[in-house]
């Protein structure tokens, strides 16, 4: 039995827009962490350019929001 707590939200769903997405950074250490939430996918790609072309070895990822 499905209700409003336990459907799945997907695109259609107003309150989780389709097109946002997180900037991740994993550093030498393994540890992982969030540096930005609710971007486009445009901005978010730009945002990891961004910090890989300073040469940081950490390790910068962009992904999509579920």
């Amino acid at each position: 039995m499905n209700d409003d707590k336990t459907q799945n939200r997907d695109a259609t769903d107003p309150s989780t827009p389709a097109d946002q997405w997180s900037v991740w950074r994993q550093g030498d250490d393994g540890n992982r962490f969030v540096m930005a939430e609710g971007l486009s996918e445009a901005a978010a790609r730009q945002m990891v350019a961004e910090f890989e072309a300073r040469g940081h070895k950490q390790l910068y990822q962009a992904s999509r929001m579920r």
